[in-house]
């Protein structure tokens, strides 16, 4: 019980907003739906994703989130779809200016659910029949959808996965958390090759932050099981056949038998030779947000450097824009959610004072981090103020 009320304490703050409007029973609308996840195409419009009454849609803002286009259905036919949190849809863009979507479809029993895609090759006019991309064809967990395109135009998909546990208690043996897995599409996103596992005993239910390697590779960061009890946080470079690159990118010691649902991310700096990172932890030796840079030649990190140790701080991301780091959190205070930053000009070697750049008292979802061009954004979605976006640099 005290576990549960600890739990409760630290994580359970307002998440998705979008209040229901007398008219969203009529209307199809960012204001209407929920978790939008959002990113800049390579011209500028400002796109988002987000689910409303089971299916995925699309829009996008030539002003900045002032007005969006109609949406775009996703997926003709409804189906139960996570959206809440950290698990929610995500979308990118191709090299010929294809869109990208990808979710994660609820399965009949609790916790379950399966990885979904599908794209756009008209600019978002419509997208292709949805399919699943996890192969094996299990009733089980494959959840938290992470999605990326390289330079090449390689889509790097991964997810928590939880067949291999399920195979394990099968045969009666114990098996920790879940495991993380990927595919790769070489052809635009018609279809993807094989499931590849990257490392057994994941955390089951909190974000996979993923960025660029080079322009075949991605890293992800994901928090992992250590020892069966330690929950910290490791970083992977993977290519088309498998993981280039594991290590342990945290070193917090957090010893809790519980998924915090609450994920790292990251971000490549501009010379491609270190990641930021920035997570959650309430661990041994460190509690509340940090912030470290792990060196890809040795692949270990620097130093870890405390962001906000308040209990209600929460959900961070990072961006890079040069020789600038931002980072961008959620604070609540118990009444009044904040949206905090830090700002470091010399690769993360020093930093600003905190500021706040926007508040409400009502509910929100987490905050996001974008980029188009040397610009960088906050963007945050709450029911009384809406979707909006602020220039940071």
């Amino acid at each position: 019980m005290k576990l549960q009320l600890l739990i409760g304490i630290l994580f359970c703050l307002p998440l998705i907003a979008s209040a229901a409007q007398p008219d969203c029973a009529e209307t199809i609308s960012v204001a209407c739906g929920n978790t939008p996840s959002a990113a800049f195409d390579r011209k500028g419009r400002l796109w988002l994703a987000f689910e409303q009454r089971e299916r995925i849609y699309v829009t996008y803002s030539e002003d900045l989130g002032d007005s969006f286009s109609k949406a775009t259905v996703v997926n003709g036919s409804p189906e139960p779809i996570y959206a809440k949190g950290e698990n929610r849809p995500k979308l990118a863009f191709g090299n010929r200016g294809e869109i990208f979507v990808s979710w994660t479809r609820k399965g009949a029993q609790r916790f379950t659910g399966d990885i979904r895609f599908s794209r756009s090759v008209d600019g978002g006019k419509s997208f292709a029949q949805p399919y699943t991309v996890n192969d094996d064809g299990l009733q089980t967990s494959h959840r938290f959808d992470a999605l990326y395109v390289t330079n090449s135009g390689n889509i790097f998909l991964s997810w928590l996965d939880k067949r291999d546990q399920l195979k394990q208690r099968e045969k009666g043996q114990d098996y920790h958390g879940a495991a993380l897995y990927y595919a790769v599409s070489e052809n635009g996103g018609a279809s993807f090759a094989r499931n590849i596992k990257v490392e057994d005993h994941s955390c089951e239910c909190c974000r996979v932050a993923i960025d660029g390697h080079g322009d075949n590779e991605v890293a992800v960061m994901w928090r992992q099981i250590y020892d069966g009890t330690t929950r910290d946080h490791a970083l992977a470079i993977l290519d088309t056949e498998g993981a280039t690159m594991r290590t342990r990118a945290s070193v917090d010691e957090w010893q809790i038998d519980a998924c915090p649902h609450h994920g790292p991310d990251i971000a490549l700096s501009a010379d491609g030779e270190r990641y930021h990172m920035v997570w959650f932890s309430s661990g041994n030796l460190h509690k509340g947000l940090y912030y470290d840079r792990l060196v890809v030649e040795s692949g270990k990190s620097v130093k870890a450097l405390p962001i906000d140790s308040r209990a209600g701080a929460g959900h961070p991301q990072v961006a890079v824009a040069d020789s600038s780091v931002f980072l961008l959190w959620k604070y609540f205070d118990g009444k009044v959610a904040k949206l905090k930053m830090m700002q470091s000009g010399d690769d993360g070697d020093s930093w600003t004072e905190p500021t706040t750049l926007l508040h409400t008292s009502a509910a929100s979802d987490h905050p996001q981090l974008l980029q188009y061009g040397n610009k960088t954004y906050a963007a945050w979605h709450t029911r009384d103020e809406g979707y909006r976006i602020v220039a940071v640099n």
